[in-house]
């Protein structure tokens, strides 16, 4: 296990991202009658709901978007909501008096399937999660060894870029971060929802913390979030305490969660995915009131949840969607005769998100239009797609077998999940798509899994969601069987002494909970932390040294003034660590602008090709930053980009071994031989 480097500044940043994230999504919840697991699981979902509604509409009437602004508008909306709940519950007593005798069928009323807790089980299930949250933390910070490490793949640029300019400007809307790389004037809008920036603009506002440290603050609650939310499903749908304090230490476990933590990191996906258990208590909440009038206030909730996941990613509502409909299904299979009532409900509530999510729904439809569509490689046989899912060996040489045992045991025991027998469809549904993306590159494949871009790394993290429940099982159902062999040993029947049987299901619930731990090593805690090294250090893409040639860089480049880059370095993150606008803020050239493609391939012929020298003007240039490191091995210099050392018409006004920047001089001086330069590819 790896100690990291954390200080009081990088745990103040962590606390501050815990309110910011919790306690506006929390207030609304609250006004409008959560109480308890779900109100706080929730939480952080109706916080990027408010965030991500409130940024598109700020943009379209001129408001900034700061702390300040998303407070005042989470006060204006739990003032409204709540206003509408008071006036609900003001005329409810008379709504009662004039259904006193009335019958409206076995379907008006549906009652609850919480189970009573008691006060011991709640403790023992918020320690549980206590755990987890920790473990998560650990395992991310233990990986990428300090809070402030630089991601060191494909999409922490652009978020990190992106948050950058949402605090710069203010500007919330739902196109504009992408104009830190699609910038210029040529018909091209790439929408990406932004609830997950708004937020992080507004730690970045508090804290003062750099970008990555922002961005890692929330990456280290991700798991916890995941084990928040399934415990409060758990709980929702009926399960045994010592179930949900077994699945919350289950999702911290499972290595492909924090696959999606350092691969891309795919953070705002990641995040969806760790929220997506709540549609399903969201659901269940609005089936389960009692009377229309009842329904309005969980139905605005569900409302809000829907808004919420497609503020994230619009990738993450539809799979969460598919994430409940078993839970539906095994719903109306016992009561056929409640279905209409509740798809009304639900279409009902799904109307309301969808209206006030015009912008964001319009975003998503034109999302195919704006960028070019990306598809991954099939690189792995059925077989081993399949055993990897079942093993859980993703992208590891070595297995989980561990947790594929407790599996087993939880299907051996599967019929006693009751309510919760329906996750192993939602684990069928999301394993079939990640074996089929990860093994066929036929065009129909491709089809079905384009909503997660074909990602084997997407869909194997959320194909882990439903099996950490059944990995609960798996221990909840080895304590039952013990206390059955203890009482079969002792010849005593339950009723016999009711004090001992709660005394033993509290020892053999600590001993289950314990033994789980000690099975899997701690959780797997070193080989998720192993797992996370792979998205941090010194490069690939961004190295110590060049960290500080880009601070000594805005020393010199006035503010304002695009700088000349290589689209395949590091210095795509100038942008996002010290504020110097990049030509190129991303790594990605998808349908990027005409001046700036052009100066990739030709920079070099400046003095004397007029196109260039145009193309400079247009974008402001006047100096040129190279980065020894590439993100990709196979990369190398932009061919507009090499050949730049010792030119006459270039002086170079600052180096280090991993950075070099150039001056273009106006006399256009003609081109001069080739000199020893920066390395032309990977380190």
């Amino acid at each position: 296990m790896s100690i990291p480097d954390v200080t009081p500044a990088d745990v103040g940043v962590i606390a501050t991202y815990v309110v910011v994230l919790f306690l506006p999504g929390g207030l609304l919840g609250l006004l409008i009658g959560q109480r308890g697991w779900t109100l706080v699981a929730s939480a952080p979902l109706f916080t990027y709901a408010i965030a991500g509604l409130a940024g598109p509409l700020y943009a379209t009437v001129g408001v900034r978007w700061s702390a300040l602004s998303f407070a005042l508008g989470t006060l204006v909306v739990c003032i409204v909501l709540g206003g509408v709940r008071a006036l609900l519950r003001r005329h409810r007593r008379g709504l009662r008096e004039a259904l006193r005798g009335r019958r409206d069928g076995p379907a008006a009323v549906v009652e609850p399937a919480v189970p009573v807790w008691t006060r011991t089980a709640h403790l023992g299930v918020a320690a549980s999660v206590v755990v987890a949250v920790g473990v998560g933390i650990a395992a991310i910070l233990g990986g990428i060894k300090q809070l402030g490490a630089i991601p060191q793949d494909w999409d922490a640029v652009f978020h990190a870029n992106g948050i950058r300019l949402i605090a710069d400007t203010g500007d919330g809307g739902l196109y504009a971060m992408a104009t830190t790389n699609w910038y210029e004037n040529d018909g091209v809008t790439v929408f990406y929802p932004n609830a997950y920036h708004l937020i992080a603009t507004v730690v970045y506002e508090l804290t003062g913390a750099s970008i990555p440290t922002v961005l890692n603050a929330q990456t280290v609650l991700i798991p916890g979030l995941l084990a928040l939310s399934l415990a409060a499903m758990v709980r929702r749908c009926g399960g045994r305490p010592l179930l949900a304090a077994a699945t919350a230490l289950a999702a911290v476990s499972v290595t492909s969660i924090y696959d999606m933590l350092w691969r891309g990191p795919l953070l705002p996906f990641a995040t969806g995915v760790a929220l997506t258990p709540l549609l399903v208590v969201l659901v269940l909440d609005v089936l389960d009131a009692r009377g229309l009038r009842a329904a309005v206030p969980p139905a605005a909730l569900f409302a809000a949840g829907l808004a919420g996941m497609l503020c994230l990613h619009p990738a993450i509502l539809i799979g969460a969607v598919l994430f409940t409909l078993p839970a539906l299904v095994q719903r109306w299979w016992s009561r056929p005769g409640a279905a209409p009532r509740e798809v009304a409900l639900l279409t009902a509530g799904g109307i309301g998100a969808a209206v006030v999510c015009g912008l964001q729904v319009a975003g998503a439809l034109s999302s195919g239009s704006s960028i070019t569509t990306v598809t991954w490689p099939a690189d792995l046989t059925m077989p081993a797609a399949l055993g990897q899912l079942l093993t859980f060996s993703h992208n590891m040489p070595t297995a989980q077998i561990r947790l594929s045992l407790v599996l087993v045991l939880g299907l051996i025991g599967y019929r006693r999940l009751g309510g919760l027998r329906w996750v192993a469809a939602s684990a069928a549904i999301f394993g079939t798509l990640f074996v089929l993306a990860a093994s066929n590159d036929a065009q129909w494949v491709k089809t079905i899994t384009s909503i997660w871009w074909n990602d084997r790394y997407r869909l194997i993290g959320l194909t882990a969601v439903p099996l950490c429940i059944v990995i609960g099982h798996g221990v909840a159902e080895a304590q039952r069987w013990s206390v059955l062999a203890l009482r079969t040993l002792t010849r005593r029947a339950p009723e016999d002494a009711p004090r001992a049987g709660i005394a033993l299901a509290l020892v053999t619930s600590a001993v289950a909970i314990l033994a789980f731990g000690m099975v899997t090593r701690g959780l797997y805690l070193g080989r998720d932390q192993i797992q996370m090294t792979n998205n941090t250090g010194n490069g690939p893409a961004v190295s110590a040294l060049e960290i500080q040639g880009m601070k000594a860089v805005a020393r010199i480049v006035p503010p304002g003034e695009r700088v000349l880059n290589d689209r395949g370095d590091g210095s795509a993150w100038m942008y996002a660590l010290t504020g110097v606008k990049p030509v190129a803020a991303h790594y990605d050239a998808t349908r990027t602008g005409p001046d700036a493609n052009l100066l990739a391939d030709r920079f070099n012929q400046y003095p004397t090709d007029p196109a260039v020298r145009v193309a400079v003007t247009q974008l402001d240039i006047r100096y040129v930053q190279l980065d020894a490191g590439f993100l990709r091995s196979n990369a190398s210099r932009e061919p507009g980009l090499v050949d730049l050392a010792g030119q006459p018409w270039l002086t170079k006004v600052y180096s280090n071994p991993d950075l070099v920047l150039y001056e273009i001089d106006g006399a256009q001086a003609p081109a001069g031989p080739p000199q020893q330069a920066l390395a032309e590819g990977p380190r």
